[in-house]
């Protein structure tokens, strides 16, 4: 049998408009019930507007494993609260059922969510509703710009977000988590302060060296290495912002969980090196779930779409 390939708008960058879903199923499991609904949704969603669809979907532990139990990557596991220095936890609001509709336009994902919410009520209770949007250049409203450790070409990214063999092969673990950044905080830094939160220039991106990257930077704290190998990720966050509420829907993918988890440690100080992400000083987490994104045709076989 061929290799299954990822879900293809996990990979596309072309949209400027993001809502993110995350669903928990109602009352006891039924995995008929739920298989049906998602696929009655998908087929809604894709109908709705007449246009490509790019959506990306995603399920939790116990979820994929009613689904598909001979599709589970080995370490697929629920998200586990982190209790970090000083007080700061990345708390667990695991989900079942993770759906990222990509657009144009907002007008696109109001759309797409209404006709595929429609399909999942009755058997999905909605936990949360996030709409995104790229900010300028791809930028955090800190205005640093995300993601540019990310790999650039499809080797690159498959090394870094498709599992490579066994069960689940082709697909990809998740880790999503909405964080809420207080900006007049990060504001109060000068500018060579905020850059040692950073680990980069704000201007032009570029990563501090030597003596001027400091060790509990974001940068120093997340670009990790094992057996001298690069734990990388494929991060797609997205900002979000109300006045009265604003920040970042952290959004990756890793061939292994392994890779979010150590990254996560490393951020909230309970690594064992007794340094932790100065960033989690301005910015913290109100949510956070595993996932896992099938590939295609795992996808199609679970759900029957």
């Amino acid at each position: 049998m061929n290799a299954d390939t990822p879900q293809r708008a996990i990979f596309d960058e072309s949209a400027r408009y993001h809502r993110f879903l995350e669903y928990r199923v109602r009352g006891e499991l039924d995995p008929d019930r739920a298989a049906s609904a998602a696929a009655a949704a998908l087929e809604a969603a894709r109908r709705s507007v007449d246009r490509p669809a790019r959506i990306v979907v995603a399920f939790g532990h116990r979820l994929w494993s009613a689904l598909a139990p001979n599709s589970i990557p080995s370490d697929l596991r629920d998200f586990e609260t982190i209790r970090g220095v000083d007080g700061h936890v990345a708390p667990a609001t695991q989900c079942d059922l993770w759906i990222w509709l990509q657009g144009d336009g907002e007008d696109e994902n109001v759309a797409r969510t209404l006709a595929l919410h429609a399909a999942l009520r009755d058997d999905f209770e909605l936990a949360l509703e996030q709409p995104g949007f790229t900010y300028f250049a791809s930028r955090d409203l800190i205005d640093f710009e995300d993601g540019t450790a990310n790999p650039k070409d499809d080797a690159g990214r498959t090394e870094a977000a498709v599992v490579p063999g066994g069960p689940g092969a082709g697909g990809s673990i998740v880790l999503v988590q909405r964080w809420v950044h207080d900006l007049e905080k990060f504001a109060g830094l000068d500018v060579a302060a905020q850059e040692a939160v950073i680990g980069r220039t704000k201007a032009d991106s570029i990563e501090l060296e030597g003596d001027d990257m400091p060790p509990d930077s974001h940068v120093s704290r997340t670009d990790v290495k094992k057996d001298g190998v690069a734990l990388k990720v494929y991060r797609r966050s997205a900002p979000y912002a109300t006045l009265a509420r604003h920040g970042l829907y952290f959004l990756a993918f890793a061939r292994a969980r392994e890779r979010h988890q150590i990254q996560l440690e490393r951020m909230y100080g309970v690594s064992g090196d007794g340094l932790h992400d100065r960033l989690i000083e301005f910015s913290s987490a109100d949510t956070g779930s595993y996932l896992f994104a099938p590939g295609e045709r795992a996808l199609a076989e679970a759900i029957g779409s």
